[in-house]
């Protein structure tokens, strides 16, 4: 079984490099690259070749998928793959998510104000199991001392601020906006010519 990558947002190696279109230096990868520290977690275990976070942002910066003042944009996430090989499939349905964690494919998603976030964050989702009669989603939050979670039962934290927790399906159910389903490339898939596989 691949072993899975964990990478924060806020690593000190990392958090203060400037994440911005505008030249605005509130805007870090600690502050605002929650979108390509979770793919650069995807990446990293998918094919095996370690990417930072600091190279995804940079992709995202070089290729237009940096807002102006909203994070990365959803189209990010396909072109990213694409070009390191890896199969993305973007989707609203958490049924087909559940699925595809049960099936061992891990999962990004854009999660609206909640138990993750007071206004918008990426997080990646790496299993799915049943706990007490409910099920639990096993998620690696890029933002690993988040405070948002609260105390209303929805999210397992495990060891505090390791940046990996537990959320109920309904946390899903009710915040979450947006999927995009990750695995390794099927040899149909691999088709694409060497210089599109080539990393940057």
């Amino acid at each position: 079984m691949r072993k899975l990558v964990y990478f924060s947002q806020k690593d000190p190696q990392w958090k203060d490099i400037m994440y911005s279109i505008w030249n605005e230096k509130k805007q870090t990868i600690g502050t605002s690259a929650c979108g390509p520290t979770s793919v650069a977690m995807v990446i990293s275990t998918l094919t095996g070749h370690t990417v930072l976070p600091p190279k995804a942002a940079t992709y995202a910066l070089n290729n237009g998928y940096r807002t102006i003042d909203d994070g990365t944009s959803w189209d990010f996430f396909a072109s990213i793959a694409k070009r390191y090989g890896i199969a993305c499939t973007q989707t609203d349905s958490l049924s087909k998510v559940k699925k595809a964690l049960g099936n061992g494919k891990i999962v990004i998603a854009s999660m609206d104000m909640g138990n993750f976030t007071s206004g918008g964050h990426y997080i990646l989702l790496v299993g799915i199991t049943g706990k007490n009669g409910d099920t639990w989603i096993d998620v690696f939050d890029p933002n690993h001392d988040n405070s948002n979670y609260g105390t209303d039962g929805l999210i397992d934290q495990g060891i505090k601020n390791d940046g990996k927790v537990s959320a109920k399906e309904i946390v899903f159910v009710k915040q979450a906006k947006q999927y995009w389903i990750f695995s390794q490339q099927t040899m149909e898939d691999n088709s694409m010519n060497a210089e599109e596989k080539k990393v940057f």
